[in-house]
């Protein structure tokens, strides 16, 4: 009797606790979060996106997918049921994208904010919502259905440039490019030998220097010494204005002494000398006019008033 107990107990224990077992699993395993249903509206494909994919709000996990369904009332339009923690800043302001997660394909809904895009720093109100009517929430067209929207406009512009670059690459254009290559390998050329031809001169060029440097202090050495007062320039330049003081003031001393003794002996002497040529001109008219008074002597003088033998004319 008593092992019959003992293994009923046992059993008990072992019914027990694999129950509790159980039941940690599952509470471990579920979520506990309380969250809120919003609906997010689309128009655009939503390939990849099934239910109980991920909710993300700025890259964080913030909810699952409950359901997709197209919109009884709005013709080709999707209604996106998710589930998102309550404690998420959705606002009116708030828009989803649709996100993929690698090279897997699985596709997640990625939720965002117009406000911090903007950056005015302006906080928009938050968007109420409940389980018997859902808030809705625009689903905005994703990174790859963008892509696949501009598909067209990119081949037809890949097309056109493969068309440019076929014309570029043309007979005629390919010899213009080809010649411009060759001008600018001769270019290259002569820019080498030009190189090569100035290499004796750039060889020469610092000795020039160092001859230029020495000019240049020699320059500057003499335009010191024609600014020193006390430089041997000046010297030389106060010595020889001495020398033409000197020369000046001995001209105008022989000029006072010219002035002064020899112009009055010169002017005596020229009157001397007009005297002497009245008196040889006198003579000579007398010569001329009585030739025998060099032998005879002149006539007498005429009697003058009150004199014996004047005559009144």
């Amino acid at each position: 009797m008593e092992n019959k107990s003992n293994a009923f107990l046992a059993g008990v224990f072992t019914i027990g606790l694999a129950m509790l077992v159980l039941f940690a699993l599952f509470w471990f395993s579920s979520d506990h979060a309380v969250r809120v249903p919003y609906d997010l509206i689309t128009r655009s494909t939503v390939t990849g996106l099934g239910p109980q994919a991920d909710v993300k709000y700025r890259g964080l996990d913030v909810g699952k997918v409950v359901s997709i369904k197209f919109d009884p009332q709005v013709p080709g339009q999707i209604i996106v049921r998710v589930s998102v923690n309550k404690d998420t800043p959705i606002t009116r302001t708030t828009y989803a994208t649709l996100g993929f997660q690698g090279v897997t394909g699985i596709a997640y809904v990625q939720l965002d904010d117009t406000a911090r895009e903007e950056g005015n720093g302006q906080r928009s109100p938050p968007l109420t919502t409940s389980e018997r009517e859902p808030a809705r929430i625009a689903m905005r067209p994703g990174f790859f259905e963008e892509l696949e929207k501009r598909g067209d406009s990119l081949l037809t512009q890949t097309e056109t440039l493969m068309t440019s670059l076929n014309e570029m690459f043309q007979t005629t254009n390919r010899d213009a490019l080809m010649s411009a290559i060759g001008a600018v390998h001769k270019t290259a050329g002569d820019y080498s030998r030009l190189s090569a031809s100035l290499q004796p001169a750039a060889t020469k060029l610092p000795q020039a220097v160092d001859n230029l440097n020495a000019t240049l202090g020699s320059t500057r050495r003499l335009t010191d010494e024609l600014a020193s007062p006390n430089g041997t320039v000046m010297r030389t330049v106060n010595r020889v204005g001495g020398n033409l003081q000197g020369a000046s003031d001995s001209v105008q001393a022989a000029a006072g002494i010219l002035s002064e003794e020899t112009l009055p002996q010169l002017n005596g002497l020229a009157r001397d000398a007009r005297q002497t040529a009245r008196t040889i001109d006198r003579a000579a008219g007398q010569f001329t006019e009585r030739p025998n008074s060099v032998l005879f002597g002149g006539p007498a003088p005429a009697p003058g008033p009150g004199e014996a033998g004047f005559s009144a004319p």
